[in-house]
Formats: structure tokens, C-alpha cells, sequence
């Protein structure tokens, strides 16, 4: 379904008329960690200077973001625990760069999934090395949910096919594990990929043919005699890419259209 998108790729925002006017949070940081189910990240120059330097991989299909914590090493708590946990807390993910010749402005780069981190030496503010968190990002538009998706590469040992044969339990037991964090990059995004269909596998199986907002059967069934309903995030501001089936509601295309 099309929505309205929140921020335009490449536009520019007053940080302050645009932002925090709008939605709050943090004036000063990288993370600002409104309270309407978002995290924006700001990345710059001003990292560098404390040495650490966030960045893109060589394929332009990660970006590398480090946590929030200028001295000592880097904790998970507040902005740091938010990321780290943002899918199954439901909350979005957007990612701007500062615009040097514009102080005030950020550029829009996209809206992010974090598929895992490590823990990398850096040095703090006071030029001492300490454990510093570096979050690996995906662009959401990587991960694909649709039934017409081609399937993910997979190295992981389970395949898709063998979760479509799982029971319900099996099936919630499996999108909600939080194994990302000790894979390779390549098996983080074949998992995730798994993941977000497995999610949507998960809430069609369990509405079991009635709409899960307002009760109602499915309005026809496809051509694989299955009854069609649409899934919906309840606590995302968009939908599509991985998500945590606590936020995730099977519902008729009515509904859906209501919702939004």
C-alpha cells in the first residue's frame, strides 16, 4: 500500500523548524529518540572528531553507525538499547547526514533497519581507547515482503521452505529469536530477509482467514485457495521491511485502507 512518506531521500530539513518542532527529542547528539515510536540518527563530521568515523561499505549496501557515549566505553542504555532493539520495540528507523555549508539543515538519507552490531576499539573524547558499539544499518528498501519477492539467498541453516511447515508456536518462536548478533554480514540480511516473510507467514496464518481488525472474513481467496488478507504494522509509521509480530495485524484490504 502507498503512503505518504515522512521524509523525501536527498531533501533537505531544518533540524530545528523540521525536526524537533515537529517531533522533539534530543537538540544535541547524534541520536535523537523522540517519543512516537522513531529514532533519528544524524551522522557528520562531528563523530570524526572524536574519532569515530561512521560510514558506508564498499558496496554502498551497509552503513556502519557508531553509539552514543563520549567517554568510557559505550553501553547499551537509552538511544544505544533503542536501536539495538528497535524492531521488536516498533519503532522506525531514519538516517540523516549533516550538510557542512548548511549548519542547521540535515540531509534525508533513508529510513534504516539495524541488523546487528560489534563492539570496535575507538578512542573517546578524552583520546582514550575504549569499546565503542558500531551498529550495521540496511536501507529498509533491501528487504522485500511481499509474496511475490524472490526468495533470500540463505546461509543459514533453516530454510524458508522449512519454516512455512512449522507449527504457529514453532513459526512465532523463530521471527522473534534475536540470533543477528554473532553472523556474518551475509547471513544478518539473508536472516532478516527470512525473517520479514516469515512474519508475514506468521500473523496470516494465525488471523486463520478473519480480518484481525474488525473480525470480519476475508473478503475472497487467491488463486492458491487461501484467504486474502493484507498484514499491517500497528507501530510502524510505514510499512514493509523485517519486523516483530507483537506489532504486525492481518487485515482485510478495507481495513487496511482505514488504518492508514
Amino acid at each position: 500500500m502507498n503512503v505518504e512518506p515522512m521524509f523525501v531521500p536527498e531533501q533537505l530539513y531544518n533540524r530545528k523548524r523540521d525536526v524537533h518542532a515537529r517531533f522533539g527529542g534530543q537538540e544535541q547528539g547524534g541520536m535523537i529518540t523522540p517519543a512516537r515510536y522513531l529514532i533519528l540518527l544524524v551522522t557528520g563530521n562531528s563523530g570524526r572528531v572524536h574519532g569515530c568515523a561512521d560510514h558506508w561499505s564498499e558496496d554502498r549496501l551497509r552503513f556502519f553507525y557508531f553509539g552514543e557515549g563520549q567517554s568510557g566505553d559505550m553501553k547499551f542504555t537509552k538511544g544505544n538499547l533503542a536501536l539495538r532493539d528497535h524492531v521488536s520495540g516498533g519503532e522506525d528507523v531514519h538516517l540523516f547526514e549533516e550538510v557542512p555549508e548548511k549548519s542547521v539543515y540535515l540531509r534525508y538519507k533513508g529510513q534504516m533497519v539495524c541488523i546487528g552490531f560489534t563492539l570496535a576499539d575507538a578512542p573517546d573524547n578524552e583520546r582514550n581507547m575504549r569499546k565503542a558499539i558500531l551498529f550495521e544499518l540496511v536501507p529498509l528498501h533491501a528487504f522485500q515482503t511481499t509474496a511475490e519477492a524472490p526468495a533470500p539467498e540463505s546461509s543459514t541453516a533453516e530454510t524458508e521452505e522449512e519454516w512455512s511447515r512449522a507449527s504457529l508456536d514453532e513459526l512465532r518462536r523463530k521471527v522473534v529469536a534475536n540470533s543477528a548478533e554473532f553472523r556474518t554480514p551475509v547471513e544478518r540480511r539473508a536472516l532478516y530477509r527470512m525473517r520479514s516473510r516469515a512474519v508475514r507467514l506468521y500473523v496470516l496464518r494465525r488471523a486463520n482467514g478473519v480480518c484481525e481488525g474488525f473480525r470480519n472474513p476475508a473478503p475472497f481467496v487467491t488463486s492458491a485457495s487461501i484467504p486474502y488478507l493484507e498484514p499491517h504494522h500497528i507501530r510502524r509509521l510505514t510499512d514493509g521491511g523485517p519486523d516483530n509480530p507483537t506489532w504486525v495485524v492481518a487485515v482485510c484490504p478495507n481495513s487496511h485502507r482505514r488504518a492508514h
